[in-house]
């Protein structure tokens, strides 16, 4: 993403540091599900087997506190990329709408992902899509901060 920096970033550079940014974003997303998966199936496994054992309760620990590591990752990568775009472009805040589109697409697959995913596994919805709701929001305000500074413009 450091290519975005750059005072004149062309159009190849700058959809090759998107596609790196879009694969570990859904990379982060693919190793949440993981955890979350992994630890929802013990905790299952664990009650339903009557007493827990404090080994059982710390790896359960462990397994939640990853997650919420991970889901922090996906979180502060959204975040890093968004202030590095909004200050790169700030005086030309339509070159954000690529930016906020790729979102949308990643958002809409994940909320996919959730959909279908808590059909096929014992994971809620809510579970799934953890990750993507405040990034949500954040980009609701970028998509206002767009059309505010094209208003402001035009």
């Amino acid at each position: 993403m450091i290519f975005i920096l750059n005072k004149e970033p062309d159009k190849r550079r700058l959809n090759v540091a998107m596609l790196m940014y879009l694969i570990l974003m859904i990379l982060f997303y693919g190793i949440y599900v993981s955890l979350e998966s992994d630890r929802i199936a013990q905790s299952q496994q664990w009650t339903s087997g009557g007493s827990i054992s404090d080994q059982a309760i710390e790896s359960m620990s462990q397994l939640g506190k990853w997650t919420s590591i991970t889901e922090s990752l996906f979180l502060i990568l959204f975040i890093l990329v968004m202030i590095m775009m909004i200050t790169r472009y700030r005086s030309n805040v339509g070159r954000l709408l690529p930016f906020a589109l790729w979102n949308v697409a990643l958002f809409v697959g994940v909320g996919a992902v959730s959909l279908v995913g808590s059909q096929v596994t014992s994971m809620s919805i809510g579970n799934l899509a953890q990750p993507i709701v405040v990034p949500a929001f954040l980009l609701a305000a970028l998509f206002i901060y767009v059309v505010w500074g094209l208003m402001k413009r035009g």
